[in-house]
């Protein structure tokens, strides 16, 4: 199993497009931290909502994230590869679980990446009070609270892109899913409050708990969610385990 988690992870880590990724991020970080200095009055570049959203940093995770997750895989039943690792005395439990365990800390690093750029681009613009306070809560609470919602919502997020991997044939139709549904999560948010004050049974589909995130942040959101916020912690995580579970019996039952 160990020798499985080292092989995926040199994989990751000796493409070239890994790299390329996490450079793209770092550098739009920088390019909107100079925007943010340039137009200090400018409502687009407010340094509060720049931090909070890691300069972009945190979309942008996301994105490699999930190209990544779809990737790893889908392209190993597209270019014959998984044979030479089933055929290799390994159990398909075994080359799931190392996949997983590669996306995960993949995921991790690019957050903390990203949180890391954060903090300095902040300081070195000096114009974000990190222990100020806003009803009360210290800006970098605030912040940490943010980045335990997106590690919530992004490994659920994760787990369905990990699921659609292990059903499509091509890699890229399971990047495009998981953008196209990022997308619609970050759009449908209004309309699902909506219809969860209509008919409150609602509530409990997966797509709810995708945010979580903003309740850590806004508790106040329990009141349009309808669900306290340690249930939504509770149901992302069950529900990343049930995505995952259905997506190793896919990988389980595909042919090779």
């Amino acid at each position: 199993m160990g020798t499985l988690i080292q092989q995926e992870w040199y994989k990751l880590t000796h493409k070239l497009g890994t790299w390329l990724a996490i450079g793209f991020m770092v550098l739009v970080q920088v390019a909107m931290a100079v925007l943010a200095a340039v137009y200090p009055d400018s409502p687009l570049f407010n340094a509060s909502t720049l931090v909070e959203n890691s300069y972009i940093g945190g979309d942008l995770v996301m994105f490699i994230a999930i190209a990544s997750v779809a990737s790893i895989v889908s392209m190993e039943f597209q270019y014959g590869t998984m044979k030479q690792l089933l055929y290799r005395q390994y159990y398909r439990s075994q080359v799931f679980l190392s996949k997983v365990v590669v996306a995960v800390l993949q995921f991790l690093i690019l957050q903390v990446i990203a949180a890391a750029m954060t903090v300095v681009l902040s300081l070195i613009g000096g114009k974000y009070d990190w222990f100020a306070t806003a009803k009360n809560v210290p800006h970098w609470q605030t912040y940490a609270l943010g980045q335990a919602g997106t590690l919530l919502m992004g490994l659920l997020l994760l787990s369905v892109v990990l699921m659609l991997s292990t059903l499509f044939k091509t890699n890229a139709a399971a990047i495009a899913s998981g953008f196209i549904g990022y997308f619609v999560i970050t759009i449908a948010a209004g309309i699902l409050i909506a219809l969860i004050a209509k008919w409150e049974w609602l509530k409990w589909n997966p797509f709810t708990f995708l945010m979580t995130g903003n309740q850590l942040v806004t508790p106040a959101l329990a009141n349009m969610t309808h669900l306290t916020t340690p249930v939504m912690v509770v149901g992302s995580l069950v529900y990343t385990v049930l995505f995952g579970l259905i997506a190793y019996a896919s990988f389980r039952k595909r042919s090779i």
